[in-house]
């Protein structure tokens, strides 16, 4: 295995076209420089070196080691420089998932103002499914979870931020008259636009609270795994749905549909997870006190 000391011992040597002036650069002594550089040729099978005149110069294959060397020690430096910047600055990148629709809700416009206020952090957000974030998150590919409580890995350290509530929203014509008497046959009987077709989560947590119980069949009409999108369906007529609350009233449709009775149904509390001991980092800490002092952000 080569060492880092080595690779600087022999750019400082090709720096210096000598053994002697490259002790003197390093402070050591040039027994110390001209044994380094003998074991790193030993390690190799190669020479790295020739003399040419009073000097040394390297060879081919010393060539090619150097040019590695100076990419490698030049990327580490940078990177020990960004560490030691990691406990004062905010700098560097921030890496956040969470499902789509808190995502582009509310998430995406908090970090755009964040990334406006400090413009040397880099703002990388990823919205999906549930299980794929916890497996990011896992792999520490992700800085921070935003999930509800249900969906939470048991990894990480975890600060509540709100609670999510859900709307069943329908067209804005004589077709949709919903009565708050209405049966869950008379509601699932109504077409419906649903968040995925094996079942949607949102939809049959609504009906569960409000009717004690799920439907059986429902009248599927549109299936689009956004909820902005499920709003603009609703608004063109093509059926009823259950969003987000927090969604519909950031949205440009929130005018333009009908909510029914106002009936809100809990689908849990929010939380950001984030890992153990990453608070340590200047732009983590920060990041983390912003997100967490929003008071409620999904009770729009």
């Amino acid at each position: 295995m080569i060492e880092t000391s080595q690779l600087q011992t022999l750019m400082a040597v090709a720096r210096a076209n000598s053994f002697s002036k490259a002790a003197d650069d390093l402070h050591v002594t040039q027994s110390a420089i001209s044994q380094s550089i003998k074991n790193l040729e030993n390690k190799l099978e190669v020479k790295l070196f020739k003399r040419s005149g009073k000097s040394v110069v390297l060879t081919p294959e010393g060539e090619k080691l150097f040019q590695l060397a100076k990419n490698f020690l030049g990327q580490m430096d940078d990177t020990l420089e960004e560490i030691r910047h990691d406990k004062t600055s905010m700098t560097g990148k921030v890496r956040i998932g969470t499902l789509t629709g808190i995502g582009k809700s509310w998430l995406a416009p908090e970090m755009l103002q964040l990334a406006k206020d400090f413009p040397e952090i880099v703002a990388v957000l990823k919205f999906g499914f549930a299980e794929d974030l916890i497996k990011d998150f896992e792999n520490y590919r992700l800085d921070f979870l935003i999930l509800p409580e249900e969906g939470l890995p048991h990894v990480g350290e975890k600060i509540m931020i709100g609670e999510e509530r859900s709307v069943l929203v329908y067209p804005d014509n004589s077709e949709f008259n919903l009565k708050r008497n209405m049966t869950l046959e008379e509601l699932s009987s109504l077409p419906t636009i649903l968040f995925q077709d094996e079942g949607d989560g949102l939809y049959l947590k609504w009906c569960r609270e409000f009717f004690g119980r799920v439907p059986t069949k429902i009248n599927k009409r549109f299936i689009i795994n956004s909820h902005g999108n499920m709003l603009q369906a609703v608004q063109r007529g093509l059926g009823v749905a259950v969003v987000p609350k927090h969604v519909l009233k950031r949205s440009y449709y929130k005018d333009k549909v009908r909510v029914f009775e106002n009936v809100e149904i809990s689908n849990g509390k929010f939380f950001i997870l984030y890992h153990t001991g990453s608070e340590e980092i200047f732009r983590i800490k920060k990041i983390l006190e912003l997100l967490s002092s929003i008071k409620n952000p999904l009770s729009v």
